[in-house]
């Protein structure tokens, strides 16, 4: 092989490399940001959490939630309202508000819909350390049920523990 030829090779090497770098970097900047942009957390005392799940409900005054969970922890999803839906609107997010008095911390989640339809299979659940587990399996629910029904109250719960889980789409 030439020293040429060699040379060439070795500056390709060099480039792949700092590009394959560089796209590394961008993608762990993205995943941060998108993270930072869409989780919010914050300490604050019952009562302000209280609040601010009480005006989080108030758009759904009257309505039924989704998933309604019973004291043994058993989700009832009320498939009636996917039944009599008929095509609500388009859901932009899927917000979570959640609070767990014993740490004081209140969460806010919004991911957005499109991310999830990305997600492989069309059915999903909520996992958590708290207690509160939809398995997609037992509550059968997909994103087609949640276009369906349209913007609307998904969860509006409190687990053993007394932590707050307010989920709805927008």
């Amino acid at each position: 092989m030439q020293t040429s030829t060699k040379k060439t090779w070795v500056s390709v090497l060099i480039a792949s490399v700092i590009i394959v770098g560089i796209m590394a970097i961008a993608v762990v900047g993205g995943t941060a940001y998108f993270f930072y942009r869409h989780i919010n957390t914050e300490f604050t005392p019952r009562e302000n959490a209280e609040q601010q799940f009480e005006q989080a409900r108030a758009r759904f005054a009257g309505r039924l939630p989704l998933i309604e969970m019973r004291r043994d922890d058993e989700p009832i999803v009320h498939r009636e309202l996917l039944e009599s839906a008929r095509g609500g609107g388009k859901i932009a997010s899927i917000r979570v508000l959640a609070y767990d008095a014993a740490a004081r911390k209140l969460v806010r989640v919004s991911i957005p819909f499109w991310l999830i339809r990305l997600a492989p299979g069309n059915h999903f659940s909520f996992l958590n350390e708290h207690d509160i587990d939809f398995e997609s399996d037992r509550i059968r629910l997909t994103t087609d049920d949640l276009d369906r029904l349209g913007p609307s109250l998904i969860l509006d719960t409190r687990d053993r523990r007394g932590a707050l889980v307010l989920v709805w789409t927008e």
